[in-house]
């Protein structure tokens, strides 16, 4: 691509199309400025059009609406006690504070006009504060609606045959380029198919998502997580650390290379389905937290529930792991009718992909999978009753005769916590802490937003308000 060696004529370079780098895309657009986006695989999307819960947004329009009563400062507390204590205030107070406009933003029928309609409470939330679509797949909902207006400008020409936007997929990013005196990041060269193209830009947006897909021995998994190796993923093929080994390299100006933070904190998501037919496959569906949200029950062999299914995910990660090596597994997802109604085309898909089995009622269930009957009417009445162990919860007791959905599910790593070091403005860092001129991240590359844990919904937002504020740094 043909640029001018005017710095204001020169596009802003997004490496990634999931939900950040077409934010940052869009965000940049808005301003007047020119983008090029680059993206290794076939298709835009990574994986954010597979997240299944929601996102987050505390203060909304549609929290107010239903009545929902809810703060900036209560979605910041909920975070920080998720972090603990590898918590980075300053990038928590960014992450809550920006949660409604990114809403905003998404469902303003003058942008996206997405449908975030319904809220959920999920695990470690105190507030339902979780966004989705009726549709019942917000990220695809979202993503898609950013995918499909950024192809529509992509194939828009200027008065002189010019164009804002450019997507080449395909195209995998090799190496930063600096500026010839050392002061900035200035450019991206690229690998499509055996050519290699090197392209000068304002600036540069690394949007490229985490490293839990490589499983490789020099994969940062291997490196900083050796214990998770044994276990599947949810993620794509694509989240492989590029953009950390892009910022980081050796070959770049010791000013202008990347710190990293919190690689050894990677989020394993309690849900992940067992599929019947390939049960040691290493990539697997996730089972959404919204079926918990919904008032789903975890249950070992016995019918026997064991830990809260709204607690936060490493909570009920660490339970299930107990359940499993004392012997008392697999772990079941069960829901019943009531359950199933608020998430239905979401069961309905699983039952479609056999991830999922209806039965007509607690005998079949029980008659099927060996539980003792006993045991298992006994935990469906108790549950999120007055009786219940464990307070409490989004469900009510199930009755003996209603049909159930079950599911086998397992852990599954699900999300990098680590990454690239960046100041609240998305710009990132160098080990001493400088900001790397014409450097910027969103997204699952980005370290510290998230500290010790990811509270569910927060990954679709941090996409956002990142991809939005590192679209609005560049250049300004």
């Amino acid at each position: 691509m043909t640029t001018s060696s005017t710095p204001s004529a020169l596009p802003t370079i997004v490496v990634g199309g999931g939900l950040a780098g077409l934010t940052a895309a869009h965000t940049l657009l808005e301003r007047g400025k020119r983008v090029v986006l680059l993206d290794k695989s076939p298709g835009l999307g990574g994986n954010s059009v597979k997240a299944s819960s929601g996102i987050n947004g505390a203060g909304t329009e549609t929290q107010k609406a239903l009545g929902v009563e809810d703060s900036v400062k209560a979605f910041a507390a909920d975070t920080t006690k998720s972090a603990v204590p590898h918590e980075n205030p300053a990038l928590i107070s960014v992450l809550t504070a920006n949660s409604a406009s990114a809403i905003s933003w998404l469902a303003d029928p003058n942008t996206f006009g997405i449908d975030l309609s319904l809220l959920s409470r999920l695990g470690g939330h105190s507030a339902a504060r979780t966004h989705r679509d009726k549709g019942g797949a917000p990220g695809w909902a979202i993503t898609s609606a950013l995918m499909k207006k950024l192809v529509a400008i992509s194939e828009e020409e200027g008065e002189r045959g010019e164009k804002r936007v450019a997507i080449v997929k395909n195209a995998r990013v090799v190496r930063l380029c600096a500026a010839d005196d050392g002061t900035r990041i200035s450019g991206v060269e690229y690998e499509v198919g055996t050519e290699l193209k090197t392209i000068e830009g304002e600036g540069v947006v690394l949007a490229t998502g985490g490293y839990g897909a490589d499983f490789s021995e020099t994969s940062y998994l291997a490196a900083h997580r050796p214990d998770l190796l044994s276990l599947s993923t949810t993620n794509g093929a694509h989240a492989t650390g590029d953009g950390i080994r892009l910022a980081t390299a050796q070959s770049l100006p010791a000013n202008l290379r990347a710190g990293t933070t919190d690689l050894s904190l990677v989020q394993v998501h309690p849900t992940g389905f067992v599929d019947p037919a390939n049960p040691d496959a290493k990539t697997k569906f996730l089972a959404a937290e919204a079926l918990r949200g919904a008032g789903g029950m975890l249950l070992d062999k016995d019918g026997k529930r064991f830990v809260k299914e709204v607690e936060r995910r490493d909570v009920v990660t660490a339970a299930m792991q107990t359940v499993q090596k004392e012997g008392r597994g697999p772990v079941r997802l069960v829901l019943g009718e009531k359950a199933v109604r608020e998430v239905a085309k979401h069961c309905a898909f699983y039952v479609s992909k056999g991830l999922m089995q209806r039965y007509d009622n607690a005998l079949d269930f029980s008659a099927d999978v060996g539980i003792p009957l006993a045991t298992l009417l006994t935990t469906l009445a108790s549950f999120g009753g007055a009786d219940d162990a464990f307070g409490p919860g989004p469900g009510a007791p199930y009755a003996p005769n209603e049909a159930l959905h079950v599911a086998i599910i397992t852990p599954v790593v699900h999300y990098t916590m680590g990454g690239l070091s960046i100041s609240p403005s998305a710009q990132i860092l160098t080990p001493s802490g400088d900001p790397i001129p014409g450097l910027f991240a969103a997204g699952e590359v980005v370290g510290g937003v998230h500290g010790g844990n990811r509270l569910a919904g927060s990954s679709l937002l941090e996409a956002v308000v990142f991809g939005r504020i590192a679209g609005a740094g560049v250049g300004a």
